[in-house]
Parts: structure tokens; sequence; C-alpha cells
């Protein structure tokens, strides 16, 4: 199996996105898969000019000239795509869409129904990969607030991707509370080190099962300490 994360938070290395990326990848490591964490903030990757080069003059060759082949060579015999983003403005960071939109000169510009009557575009990957299925999609996201309700517009955002990409979200690990998971805290570190744990847990159930049990979804949307108690504490810094 072959898992590759991305991820999209401008802080690369030193975020709360990369902790969470390489804890989940260490428990699908220790089940034998091949992972890749990839730091966008690392390349140079320009916005999308909306030209449809890459549909209509070369089939999926961006006329752009930077990082992105590097990105997307990934996807090659890729099982697993796992999107890390912090949220900002109740979705994906800059970074991460920047990414997004860019991968459309690598998809298909051919239109057909699904099986409610709606438009998508064509599955592409299984076309170019002699038949083998999309990747499923992991996404892992930290906010602010301490309520899961604030990534409803992330969710919606990724099943409407995984559809139009002929895929399907398997795992969803949003962390409420995120600014704890970088802070040097004695008093936090059990908490956080039991969460790295569950993190881990869920890496290692991705890579086997193709999900993430019940048992340890419920413990990873589970607040990290009280809401009221981290108000307070973010109130005062």
């Amino acid at each position: 199996m072959k898992i590759v994360a991305y991820n999209g938070s401008p802080k690369g290395k030193r975020s709360t996105t990369h902790l969470m990326l390489e804890e989940v990848l260490k428990g699908a490591q220790e089940k034998g898969a091949e992972v890749v964490n990839y730091t966008l903030s690392e390349k140079n990757i320009h916005h999308c000019t909306g030209c449809f080069h890459c549909w209509y003059v070369e089939k999926n060759k961006c006329i752009l000239k930077d990082d992105m082949e590097d990105a997307i060579s990934h996807f090659q015999d890729l099982d697993i795509l796992i999107l890390g983003t912090p949220l900002y403005f109740d979705n994906v960071s800059g970074m991460m869409k920047v990414f997004l939109d860019r991968c459309i000169a690598y998809g298909s510009y051919f239109i057909e129904k699904d099986e409610h009557g709606e438009s998508k575009h064509i599955d592409a990957y299984k076309e170019k990969h002699k038949g083998k299925q999309a990747p499923r999609i992991v996404v892992i996201s930290n906010g602010g607030f301490s309520e899961q309700s604030q990534f409803q517009a992330l969710e919606f955002m990724m099943e409407r991707m995984a559809r139009n990409m002929s895929s399907e979200v398997i795992a969803k690990i949003f962390r409420g509370q995120g600014p704890l998971l970088t802070l040097e805290n004695e008093q936090l570190k059990p908490v956080i080190d039991n969460y790295r744990g569950l993190l881990r847990q869920a890496g290692r159930e991705i890579a086997t099962q193709w999900s993430i049990s019940k048992q340890t979804q419920l413990k990873l949307d589970a607040p990290l300490i009280p809401v009221d108690v981290y108000n307070k504490k973010i109130n005062s810094r």
C-alpha cells in the first residue's frame, strides 16, 4: 500500500498539521505501508491561471513551469491520498487550495452523469492507471475552536471533491483546540501524548482496514480539555 500525505500548512514542518500527519504516517508505516509526507510550503507552485492549456492544447500538461510536476509525481500507483490543512476561514489553507486547483491539469474535461444523474468528470485515474481505482482520501485538519462543527464547510468540500474524482473520503481526523498540540506545557503533556498515540492507531487502522474504527474515531473527536477551560486559556494569551 502506498500512502501520500500533502501538508498544506504555510508553517510546513513546524506546524500542527505536520505533527498530525507524521503520527498517522508512523502508524501506517508500522503496518507495512509505503509513506510520503510532502510539504507544499517547501515548493514553488503557482496559481492556476484558468487557461485550459492542459485540456485543449496539450492533454494533462500544464503550461506553468514550477514544482507541480514533482508534487503530482507521487500520484503514481497511489492507494490513499491524505490532505492535511489548517482550517483557514472555515476551509483549506490558500496553499492547499492552489495545489488542488492545479490538479485539474491531470484530470479529464470529459463529462458523465453519476448514479444520481448529476454531472461529473469521468474517471481519468482509472483510464491512466490500467483500471486502478482512484486513491481514497483521508482528510486531516486542525482549527482554533473546540467544536467539530467548525469543520463543516471543509467536510462538504472534500466530499464533493472526492465525488468528482470518482473516489471517496474514507477517514476524517478533525482536531479542535489545535493550538494545544504544539504548546510546551508539562500539565498538557500526558493529554497530547495520548492524542498522538490515537493518531498512530488511526494510521494503523487506515493501512489495514481502509477506515478508522468507531471506537478510535470517538476518542479522536473528543476535546483535549474542557471547552470553557480552553477558551479561558486562549483569551488570556
